[in-house]
């Protein structure tokens, strides 16, 4: 039985892998962080695997979690905006954790192999680009968390190990996510390629039982040609699957670089991941809210300042000073009474 470690092992793409190395039979260890979300969700799991908890910046809890297995999945990350907000412990997770992730393996006498997931950020702006990115173009990281994702994946590829470098395309969770600055400051035209959570992973999953068509490489995971939008148009699609108003251009700032098209038809042919669109995933996130979607359709368009009021662009445009605490505040008291609605409904 192959023994697999997986770091972020309660993050969005992180639990759907537990969930299909439990089902495969593999005996499976995860680390997260201790908190209430990440013992909820590593509850469904019960006694099926090992679950560690702590601060996967402790190198004897790293050294501990990687000693006696096959594989290590490495997921955790610290992502934008917080890269952003705290440029340290950005570093430390992202950076610092690869790096003791690498030499534990190696210390190794039998060295696990090494997954690592990049980004399809890493190639930079997409302004001027056509076709999908493909893993041999050159990379131009733009901000702290690509820049940080390209210093990993240098180390891997100048470590021992056999390991597999995935840069993968925007995964949203399957949630009810609360709105924020961040996600207004895109560029409405920037070029998004959605994934489902549940594919990533089924992608990361089937590439464990592969050597040759993977080991040593870098390779893209998307959700193909089908799923590939501008932000503006797919930002208003989520929005408009729970009732939301759609967002206006002047709403968008002008960062063309967070994410971007792949080229996964290599990856689709070696691992068959490859099976929900966006229709289905908006399907997905309405039914998130029951019933009571039909009550935020109604009063939507109500909301409209409250969600424009997030966006530091469109205040500019209409000459206000952005009003981000009222904001959220007022977004918080909707999405706790949107909760209470769906329980109650």
């Amino acid at each position: 039985m192959k023994r697999v470690l997986v770091t972020g092992a309660c993050g969005n793409i992180g639990a759907n892998v537990i969930d299909l190395l439990v089902q495969r039979g593999y005996a499976v260890r995860g680390i997260d962080l201790d908190t209430p979300k990440n013992r909820q969700t590593a509850a469904r799991w019960k006694a099926d695997m090992e679950m560690r908890f702590g601060n996967i910046c402790n190198d004897a809890l790293i050294a501990e979690t990687v000693r006696g297995t096959d594989h290590v999945i490495h997921l955790a990350a610290v992502v934008p905006p917080a890269t952003d907000v705290d440029q340290a412990l950005g570093y430390a997770v992202n950076v610092v954790v690869t790096r003791s992730i690498i030499a534990s393996c190696e210390g190794q006498s039998r060295p696990p192999r090494l997954t690592f997931t990049s980004t399809a950020a890493i190639w930079g702006r997409n302004d001027e680009v056509e076709g999908p990115r493909r893993a041999e173009e050159e990379i131009s990281p733009s901000d702290n968390y690509t820049r940080q994702k390209a210093e990993c994946e240098a180390m891997i590829r100048a470590s021992s190990l056999d390991a597999v470098i995935f840069r993968i395309a925007m995964t949203p969770p399957v949630a009810l996510a609360a709105l924020s600055p961040f996600v207004f400051d895109m560029h409405p035209d920037m070029r998004v390629e959605f994934t489902h959570p549940e594919d990533q992973a089924l992608g990361l999953v089937n590439s464990l039982v592969v050597t040759e068509q993977v080991v040593g490489r870098t390779l893209l995971l998307g959700g193909g040609a089908r799923n590939r939008y501008r932000y503006r148009e797919w930002l208003n699609m989520v929005l408009d699957a729970v009732g939301m108003p759609p967002a206006p251009r002047s709403a968008f700032g002008d960062a063309l670089f967070l994410t971007d098209w792949v080229d996964s038809e290599e990856s689709q042919a070696i691992l068959n991941y490859q099976r929900h669109d966006l229709h289905s995933y908006l399907d997905e996130v309405s039914a998130e809210l029951g019933p009571a979607r039909h009550l935020v359709r109604r009063i939507g368009p109500a909301l409209s300042p409250v969600v424009l009021a997030y966006s530091r662009h469109q205040a500019t445009v209409e000459g206000k000073p952005a009003r981000l605490p009222d904001a959220y505040r007022a977004m918080t008291t909707i999405r706790r009474g949107l909760r209470a609605a769906k329980n109650y409904l």
